[in-house]
């Protein structure tokens, strides 16, 4: 074989073979620049509804109300029994239901006039999966002052994540867990009427 023919066979092997060396290395790159994605898996959704205040006529008490769908996006029939708070913003936490009587509830189911509506003992149990099986409920919750005007609903049982993190105070592990806040404003003096409403001004996912 001649010298020529012999440095181009040389020449054709290194392209081949620095060709090769470039590929593997576009490939390593692109697998460490961008990871495969793994979607999260889906919780269910609650869209509430923007919050009133409602005044039983019999014993002039009042109560924050508001509603809210649940859908589950799982794909599988789940359990569903939220913990429901509300957190006023001088520091006070009132659990859903605590101090409203059942003659309340009535009230609130018959003003609100949808047969769907379910209160806070009537939904507890299994939704299966799809907005056909969609749920509809009622809070509510005491309102004892009516003078602050930022409130927060807090509702806990509609993820199963959790984080661990130690307590800022002891250094103990805690548990968190996966928990949508709902923040609401009531500007001024709040009427107690049905056609009265204070907005959802935000609303995230956090741990607590």
């Amino acid at each position: 074989m001649s010298n020529s023919r012999l440095i181009r066979t040389a020449l054709a092997s290194l392209a081949v073979v620095s060709s090769t060396v470039l590929l593997v290395g576009s490939i390593t790159d692109s697998a460490l620049a961008a990871p495969s994605f793994v979607a999260p898996p889906k919780d269910i959704d609650f869209t509430p509804t923007e919050l009133r205040l409602y005044k039983d006529p019999e014993s002039g008490k009042q109560y924050w109300y508001t509603t809210y769908d649940v859908v589950n996006n799982t794909g599988k029939e789940l359990r569903f029994a939220p913990r429901i708070e509300l957190v006023v913003d001088d520091g006070r936490i009132l659990a859903q239901g605590d101090g409203v009587s059942s003659g309340v509830v009535r009230q609130l189911k018959a003003y609100l006039k949808n047969d769907l509506l379910e209160d806070q003992f009537e939904i507890l149990g299994e939704v299966l999966p799809g907005k056909e099986h969609a749920k509809t409920g009622l809070i509510v919750f005491r309102a004892d002052d009516i003078t602050p005007t930022e409130l927060t609903v807090m509702v806990q049982g509609l993820s199963r994540e959790t984080e661990k993190k130690p307590n800022p105070k002891t250094g103990d592990m805690v548990t968190l867990r996966k928990t949508v806040k709902i923040d609401y404003l009531v500007p001024g003096d709040p009427k107690p009427r049905g056609t009265t409403t204070y907005s959802i001004v935000n609303r995230e996912w956090i741990f607590r």
